[in-house]
């Protein structure tokens, strides 16, 4: 996507080009679950979107990403999903949980089975065992991916070979297809052809591990000891380019990596590989354009990547609210009105987008579908701004609230998880927002301690009060919800 639209996004979330304010980082926890297959106890590493994200959805699924020798590269991986997920708008991944498990036997878990046909206890443990709890305990899509390294990457294309219908995606990274004189590469030759792999992806990175001197054709033809890791790796992907059976399959070498450099490309390239439908290819003139086109475009990309990914997938609801509050601030009705209108279809049961879209008929003067949209966001949740703004409605009270002492709610305010200050002024019996790098806002009382901006529809701020004295304040704005705590006068 082009830089502009970059630029949309990071409009879009307002503060959030702003370093977070914080005495740590967290990028994760750990966990430890008993297991009865392997009777012990095992520890993983997990990442969840909600850690990093600056505007996270409670109720948001996220596809999984089960990670082998999890202490090893649980940082690396964590780091390209975030990136290419939140960081700068990307959109490129969509956000993941990581679930990174550490070794405590590393040959006995990620040596694949002996029985051909089946596979280890280690294996037997993910499936029964981690997944399930994961599904339990978090916000999980129907969408998993396996990434190993070495033995991790035999034991992916193992667990490939003989339950495909495990994971939708596997990224095995310089692969031991050479373990037990290549015995497993032989099984999955043979057992590949018998099993469906429609939609199953499948990304292997080969590092250059050949002699010094040696070329790719010479190590293909050569019996040595020394180059058997490659050339168990050549074989495979040979063997694959002419034997998908329905698998999306990508191999790439990478000629200035070794053994133990590769991870971290691989873990990239293969991601990229298997999400190379995700990425949204819009440009300037899709967003500045004042038709209702871009609504159409976003519709028709989702409905490609839910069947892509097998469940529905939408355009985040703040990223598309932030559209049609913007066409609507432009008078760009048809434009405002599909957006609006596609929220509602993508998030049926959030009040939220009901509560939006009476806004945009308020703005069309169509008192009868405002009404009818504040009491369908209310029917789903009780919110007091909903509220007043359909009693003001109903009572054709639109004049602003008198009385309301301004004085109270000035002073210097701390946004939550980010440095920056805010500081409310009384000018003239009028109350003004000044926020570095925007314009000032004035905040209109709908109400005691509840506001609104003039001359923008979406947003509504509600003080928090210790009688007159204010501790902060929640401003709801078409672009996330943003929490303010009261520094001083």
């Amino acid at each position: 996507m082009k830089k502009v639209f970059v630029s949309l996004v990071l409009l879009m979330l307002n503060f959030c080009v702003n370093a977070q304010h914080s005495e740590s980082i967290t990028i994760g926890k750990k966990e430890i679950i008993f297991s009865r297959v392997l009777n012990e106890n095992r520890k993983f590493w997990i990442y969840t979107p909600t850690l990093t994200s600056q505007s996270a959805s409670p109720d948001k699924q996220y596809p999984v990403l089960y990670l082998l020798d999890g202490d090893a590269h649980f940082f690396s991986t964590v780091g390209i999903i975030q990136q290419l997920s939140q960081s700068n708008g990307n959109g490129v991944l969509p956000e993941m949980i990581v679930v990174a498990i550490e070794n405590t036997n590393r040959l006995r878990d990620l040596v694949p089975s002996n029985d051909l046909k089946k596979t280890n206890a280690f294996i037997d443990f993910l499936a029964s065992e981690l997944i399930p709890y994961i599904d339990k305990n978090y916000n999980t899509a129907p969408y998993k991916l396996l990434v190993g390294h070495s033995l991790g990457g035999l034991t992916a294309i193992d667990v490939l070979t003989k339950f495909p219908l495990l994971f939708n995606a596997c990224i095995a990274i310089d692969p031991s297809m050479w373990f037990n004189n290549e015995k497993f590469l032989n099984n999955t030759i043979e057992q590949f052809p018998k099993q469906n792999m429609q939609g199953k992806r499948l990304f292997i990175g080969t590092a250059n591990t050949m002699p010094g001197g040696m070329t790719i054709s010479q190590v293909k033809s050569d019996k040595s000891l020394e180059t058997q890791h490659i050339r168990s790796i050549f074989k495979i992907d040979e063997f694959l380019k002419s034997n998908t059976n329905g698998l999306l399959y990508a191999q790439k070498y990478y000629e200035k990596e070794g053994h133990n450099t590769i991870p971290l490309l691989s873990e990239y390239d293969g991601l990229r590989f298997i999400f190379d439908y995700y990425h949204l290819d819009a440009t300037e003139k899709d967003f500045t354009d004042s038709t209702a086109l871009i609504a159409s475009k976003l519709k028709k990309h989702y409905i490609n990547v839910s069947k892509k990914m097998g469940y529905k997938n939408s355009a985040p609801e703040s990223f598309i609210n932030y559209l049609a509050y913007e066409a609507l601030g432009k008078k760009q009705f048809n434009k405002a009105q599909a957006l609006f209108e596609l929220n509602i279809e993508s998030y049926p049961a959030s009040s939220n987008v009901y509560n939006s879209y009476a806004d945009y008929f308020l703005v069309k003067n169509d008192t009868i579908n405002a009404i009818s949209n504040y009491k369908k966001a209310l029917q789903i949740k009780n919110n007091t701004e909903t509220q007043i703004k359909l009693d003001a409605l109903i009572t054709k009270g639109k004049s602003i609230p008198v009385n309301v002492n301004l004085q109270k709610y000035t002073g210097v305010y701390i946004l939550e998880n980010y440095n920056i200050s805010i500081i409310l002024e009384n000018r003239a019996g009028k109350l003004w927002a000044k926020t570095p790098g925007q314009s000032d806002s004035e905040l209109q009382p709908l109400s005691e301690n509840i506001f609104t901006v003039k001359g923008k529809q979406g947003y509504t701020t509600t003080f928090q009060m210790d009688g007159d004295k204010p501790k902060g304040f929640t401003s709801v704005q078409p672009n996330g919800t943003f929490h303010g705590v009261f520094v001083k006068n």
